[in-house]
Formats: C-alpha cells, structure tokens, sequence
C-alpha cells in the first residue's frame, strides 16, 4: 500500500531522540504525518483514486482544487463526491482489518521487537533486562520492567524472591519531584488563596519556602478529589451526550416521518416487498389539494347556477320585451288604420263626413284610451339594456337595482330598537313607545333593501322572537349603554339569540345605544361585559356605539353589514 511506511526499530535500526517512537518501537504510521494509523478518528486511514493510503487528518489539510484533492505523492486528482469532503473517501479497510488483527491477537509471555507494533501511538515498554523482549510486569523495588522470563530468572534467589511484581497495567505512578528542591518529592497541595506560585511543593516548599504559612492538604487526596469530580463530570457528558444522541434520533425520527420513505412489510403468504410509506408532507399536500378540488367544483357548481340565474333573467326580460315589441306593433297598426280611416273621411262629401261622425268620436276614444295606457306604460317601465349583478358572499348572484336583506332587530325593551328603526327609515326622532308586537319597515340603502322587523323586547314577548328567525339574514341586538345593571340580562339573552340553529349563519351587528348619555358605557367595556370575543367565536360579528336620536352611529352599522352581505368590489353596481 503507497504512502504507508512500515518502519522496523531494533537494536540496529532503532530511531534517535527524534524519532516519533521509542527505539525498537515498529509501526503502520501515515506516510505525510508521520504519526500512526489508527481504527477511527482523525488518524483512520483512508484511500485515493491512484491507490495511495493518507490519514484524514492529513486529507483534511490537503488544498482543495475545485472539488478535488491530489495526491501529495504522485499528484494525481481524487474527486471528492457530495457534500461529505473527505468524510466520502473510502477507508483503506485492509489495512483496517491488519491493524485490528495485530491489536487484538494473542500475545506470548514476550515478543519481539517485529511483533511489537504501536497500534494506537503508545510506546511499547521493553524489558530492561533484553530489550528484544516486551515487558510485562513491573517490580516495585527494583522499579524495573520486566519480562516474565527475565522477571523469574532475576529473582530467582530467596531474598529477590520477596519483591513484589505487579503488572503493568497496576504500576504505581512514579513521584514527581520538587522543581525548587529536586531531592525531595511533591507531597502537598497549596490551598492559599491569592497565591501567585505553583499549588505543588514539597516539605521544604511548606515548611521555609514561598508556601509557608500557605493552607494546604496533602497531594494525594486532593488528587483523589479532583478525580471524583472528573468522574462526575464524565458522566455528567455521558449523560448529556446520551440526551443529545436521543434528540438527533428523535429529530432523524421526524425528519423521516415529514419525508416518508420505502418500508418492508410482509404479505399475506410471508413475502417480503417493499412499499411507499406517504410522509406528513405528502399528506399535507395531498390535503391541500383535496380541498382545493372540492373548492373548484363548488365553485364550478355555483358559476353554473349563476349563470342559470342570469340566463332565466335574460330569457323572461327578452319574452317580455318581444311581447313589448308585439303590443307596440298592434298598437301601431290600429293608430295608422284610424289615421287612414281619418284622412279618408275628410275627403268625402258633407253628408258622409256628417254620417262617420258617430264612428270618428269612437275611434278617437279608443286612441284616447291606447294614448293614456302608453303614457302610464312609459312612466312605469325604465327601457334601460343594463343587467345589475350584485354577488354575495356565498357566491350567490342577484339581478336588480336593489337586493333584499331580511334583518330581525332584538333587544331588551328601552334599548331604542324602534326608534333606530324609524330614525333610518324616516329620518325622524320618535318619542320612545313600548312596542307591543312588531313594527315592519323597508330601509333602502345603496344597492340594498333590508326589510327589518322590529320585535317588542319585554320579558313576555321574548319567547316569540323564534317566529321571526326564519330566513334571516342578519340580526341587530340593541343594548342600551346608559343601563349598566342590565347589561348582564342582555348578555344572558344573546347567548341565548346564538344557539338557534336558524340563525347559526346570521351576521350580528350590536349597536351600543344612548352613547349620548352622561356616564354611558363604552364600547370597549360592553364588549368586555358581553365576552363577545368569547361568546361570538366562529360567527361574524361587529359592535358599533350609536345615538338614535341623531342618527350618529347608524350607518356605519349598515355599511358593515353592506360589506358582509355582498362581495367586494360590487357593493355599488347598478
């Protein structure tokens, strides 16, 4: 494999004080770093297209030409492919499956220098008595590393016998010295806030030195203490780090969830295949188009029936018209026959003109009568080609000058329902009567004619107001502001007025009454004490304040509900 240097360190060939191991150390290092391949993470070795073997890391600092690489030793171009960089290079898994066989293969009680191979760039400790052998064990009295071959033979005697041999892996940590005092160890920790000095001293450092008088504890519990956190904190990281891991699946989760995918399933028979699993999104959008279908046949739907509406308009004003035609032609031909009959007699003789007189005056009755019946005809009927289309906001078409609304008025009797109703329909000031009954009366407004229907609002009569919601359109709830205890009685009646069925489709227009009156309630504290917002969910609605008795307030009432009853854009065709 190119760019991979298997180096062989022995007694003859071991490295200088240079080199990246200790001498008699062999290893499978990267041939650019230097440094020793490794099973994962940045040293893992990984192939280019020419078939030289480099460390990620090494790739990672390699310039980019484009989206390529070259080789730092043939210069040849590796394309790199997506958006992984280098990640996307395959690794060298020969060399892989080698360095994990070497590592994990059995070890005899020593080895030589060519089956000592640095896996993991850990220096391999060699026995200090052959250095051909690998250590094994470590002496604590000699504090030697020895072989188990060497380890026997050298304590062979009695005495030697004694001395206690742990394995490497148990070799206790060798004391670190005193940087003042090299004779003697660190055996303290300085405690002293606001020392500037190294916390580490030994005896003398306590006793005479730049710690004297310093608080302190002895090295080894202090360490001990430090390692406890440290464990803490590692699990605390492994216990973060597993939360994040849950988290990422989670979101993985998600992600797959919205996206959809290809799923295994089993058949009836136990087969296996494969079959789309639709995602969220797909779901969603299906949804979306779903209703937009629907939305386009009912409005397919209701173009046709508008169109059918328009289309009866036009043939019944035609047959009208042609019949028109029809009449004024009759009409015509009986004039000019009388004309004619006229001129003729005028012509004859005395005797005869004198004989037709009977029949002259009869004929000019009847043209008299023709004469009257035209005049009244042309006054009533408006010759006019134009079609007036109004659109509601249902998409429904109405053809004519003025479109009819049917609007039921309620309220709490001295609310002022009458008087709102005559002021817009008179223009007048009515003193307050008890309505006793109903009052019916057509207001024209714009290009509408709403019929209201004006309820008595005594506490007797308010079971009869169900006989007035059929086919209405839009109800106007009066509330007198100047009346603060009975807003809570208003109130309980509206949510009443709202859960018929017939008026489930009903506008609500609230006109807040009196706002003329010293201390009469605002607008924004009668919606409040009303909880319209609450009350009126779903449902359209509008509060408007007013005074009755100077029409302020009123219709602005009637330009919301104008705006609501019929489309935009065609509230004032004519």
């Amino acid at each position: 494999m190119a760019a991979l240097a298997v180096n062989k360190t022995g007694p003859e060939g071991g490295r200088g004080p240079g080199g990246r191991g200790p001498a008699g150390a062999a290893v499978l290092e990267c041939g650019v770093c230097e440094d020793v391949f490794s099973l994962q993470g940045d040293k893992v070795p990984r192939l280019l297209l020419c078939g030289h073997t480099v460390c990620h890391d090494c790739l990672t600092r390699l310039p980019l030409h484009g989206r390529a690489v070259r080789c730092p030793f043939d210069r040849q171009v590796t394309e790199l492919v997506g958006d992984s960089g280098v990640w996307g290079l395959k690794k060298n898994f020969a060399l892989l499956e080698l360095l994990e066989r070497l590592q994990n293969g059995p070890a005899g009680q020593y080895g030589t220098a060519e089956e000592g191979i640095g896996l993991s760039g850990e220096s391999i400790i060699r026995c200090d008595e052959d250095e051909a052998h690998v250590a094994s064990v470590y002496c604590t009295v000699c504090a030697t590393h020895l072989c188990a071959d060497c380890s026997q033979l050298t304590h062979s005697t009695k005495t030697l016998a004694k001395h206690r041999r742990v394995p490497l892996a148990d070799k206790p940590h060798e004391k670190t010295m005193c940087s003042q005092h090299q004779v003697h160890a660190i055996e303290f920790v300085c405690l002293e806030e606001g020392c500037q000095a190294s916390p580490l001293m030994c005896c003398v450092c306590k006793e005479y030195g730049k710690h004297q008088g310093h608080k302190h504890s002895v090295l080894e519990p202090e360490a001990n203490q430090i390692r406890a956190s440290i464990l803490d904190m590692a699990h605390c990281i492994r216990t973060f780090t597993e939360e994040i891991s849950d988290y990422s699946r989670k979101l993985l989760g998600i992600v797959q969830h919205i996206e959809g995918g290809e799923q295994i399933v089993e058949d009836g028979v136990g087969m296996a295949h494969t079959e789309h699993v639709p995602g969220t999104a797909e779901n969603a959008r299906s949804c979306v188009r779903a209703y937009f279908s629907d939305l386009h046949e009912t409005l397919c739907r209701q173009e046709e029936m508008a169109l059918s509406v328009v289309d009866a308009h036009v043939r019944e004003k035609l047959i009208w018209l042609r019949q028109q035609q029809e009449d004024m032609t009759i009409l015509l031909s009986q004039v000019s026959t009388a004309c004619l009959h006229c001129e003729k007699t005028l012509q004859q003789d005395d005797c005869r003109v004198v004989l037709a007189k009977q029949e002259i005056t009869r004929l000019l009755e009847t043209l008299q009568k023709q004469q009257q019946q035209f005049t009244e005809l042309a006054d009533h009927v408006q010759l006019d080609a134009s079609i007036p289309v109004t659109f509601t906001k249902d998409n429904r078409v109405h053809i004519g000058p003025k479109m009819e609304i049917r609007v039921v008025t309620l309220g709490l009797d001295g609310a002022g329902k009458t008087t709102i109703l005559f002021k817009l329909k008179q223009d007048e000031f009515m003193q307050p009567i008890p309505t006793i009954g109903f009052n019916v009366e057509t207001v024209e407004y714009k290009n509408l004619k709403f019929t209201i229907w004006d309820v008595g609002g005594k506490h007797k009569l308010r079971p009869l107001w169900k006989h007035y919601y059929l086919n209405t359109q839009a109800v106007v709830f009066v509330v007198d502001s100047s009346h603060r205890d009975r807003v809570s009685e208003a109130y309980s009646e509206l949510a009443k007025l709202l859960t018929e069925k017939e008026l489930r489709d009903a506008l609500l227009l609230i006109f807040a009454n009196k706002q003329d009156v010293a201390g009469a309630l605002p607008v924004e504290e009668i919606t409040e004490l009303l909880s319209l917002h609450k009350l009126c969910c779903g449902r359209s609605w509008y509060i408007q304040g007013c005074d009755a008795r100077s029409g302020t307030g009123l219709y602005e009432g009637l330009d919301w509900l104008s705006r609501q009853l019929v489309a935009a854009g065609v509230l004032d065709v004519a």
